[in-house]
């Protein structure tokens, strides 16, 4: 006969959203449109935008309010990239981001904190869902 003890209750865990909601954020459109595609046909991600520079992320950002940016930092160059993974954190401190990149996570060290996974352009798609999934989970 099993115990009602109301105190040995589990705690129950955040929720996740069911399907988590990308906004991909490169400057190369063939690229943008790849990993639109992989994580779209996955079912396991929501692409809800597509950016290829700054103030068209910021736009989508704002419109979507997505779970995660998947974003390439070097659009069209480091320093913009940076600036709008560092202006995302102050602004929206809820948004998860995953940097990509073609090096190994070191290029992407500077921007790498808390809130940031990294995951090489030419992962699998099972490494992009897992990171985005992940990042969704931190």
């Amino acid at each position: 006969m099993p115990l009602n003890v109301p105190y040995m209750q589990p705690v129950p865990r955040p929720q996740l959203p069911s399907t988590p909601r990308v906004v991909i954020v490169d400057a190369d459109r063939r690229v943008l449109q790849s990993l639109s595609d992989l994580l779209g046909v996955s079912g396991e991600v929501d692409v809800v935008g597509r950016a290829t520079d700054v103030r068209a992320a910021l736009e989508e950002i704002e419109r979507e309010h997505p779970d995660v940016v998947l974003v390439d930092p070097r659009l069209p160059d480091v320093d913009a990239g940076m600036a709008l993974i560092g202006g995302m954190a102050r602004a929206w401190p809820s948004i998860r981001v995953v940097v990509t990149g073609w090096g190994g996570d070191s290029e992407a060290r500077p921007v790498l904190n808390g809130s940031t996974r990294y995951v090489n352009k030419g992962g699998s798609p099972e490494e992009f869902v897992d990171a985005i999934v992940a990042g969704c989970r931190d």
